[in-house]
């Protein structure tokens, strides 16, 4: 390898294998009598990037998980750098997963599997003083236009005054008050028994 991964300014030592994977991101469309399926192309997925290796000793393996679980519990994207990248859009990416297996049957030995996944910076939002600015100017003059077709004299006219509007309220209320006015009467022994007012 002439340039090895770089993982945020960190080299991770004694790699025994780097596998970078990419993928097309199909979505499938069986058709009825159709021999196969239909595949509409959603583009390129995020790339992948699996790093293993094996280190002896504990020192190595404390110093090891020391980087790596710095940048791993972060959870921020780092840099990336490494020859089977090349011709990639890949600059930066998360470390999605962490393996880590020690056994019994070689002892002092520690090995390890890192995947990484490209990231890509999220777009903008939409800055929310901006919202509806182009909008502004038509609602004002839209409004205007509105006020000035209406003739609001003409409209208000025809309303009666509010007093004839509350009538038919008032004399259903007023019946609705000497129909219910004996109900307390009615309702004492209850009162009495449950101990109310």
């Amino acid at each position: 390898m002439l340039v090895r991964p770089i993982i945020g300014g960190w080299e991770p030592p004694r790699i025994d294998r780097i596998v970078a994977i990419e993928r097309r991101r199909l979505a499938t469309l069986p058709v009825v009598g159709l021999s196969g399926d239909l595949h509409q192309d959603l583009g390129r997925g995020a790339m992948a990037i699996e790093i293993s290796g094996s280190l002896f000793g504990d020192a190595a393996r404390d110093a090891f998980l020391k980087e790596v679980r710095e940048r791993f519990l972060a959870g921020e994207p780092v840099d990336f750098v490494a020859d089977i990248i090349k011709e990639s859009k890949l600059e930066q990416a998360l470390i999605e997963e962490l393996a880590m297996q020690e056994s019994a049957e070689l002892a002092d030995t520690f090995s390890y599997r890192i995947v990484l996944r490209e990231y890509t910076e999220p777009p903008e939002p939409p800055g929310v003083g901006d919202f509806g600015l182009e909008l502004e100017l038509d609602l004002g003059l839209l409004a205007e236009l509105g006020l000035d077709m209406l003739d609001l004299p003409a409209i208000t006219a025809d309303i009666p005054p509010m007093s004839e509007l509350l009538t038919p309220v008032r004399e259903a209320s007023e019946t609705l008050k000497s129909t219910l006015g004996g109900a307390d009467v009615l309702l004492k022994p209850l009162a009495d028994l449950f101990g109310g007012p």
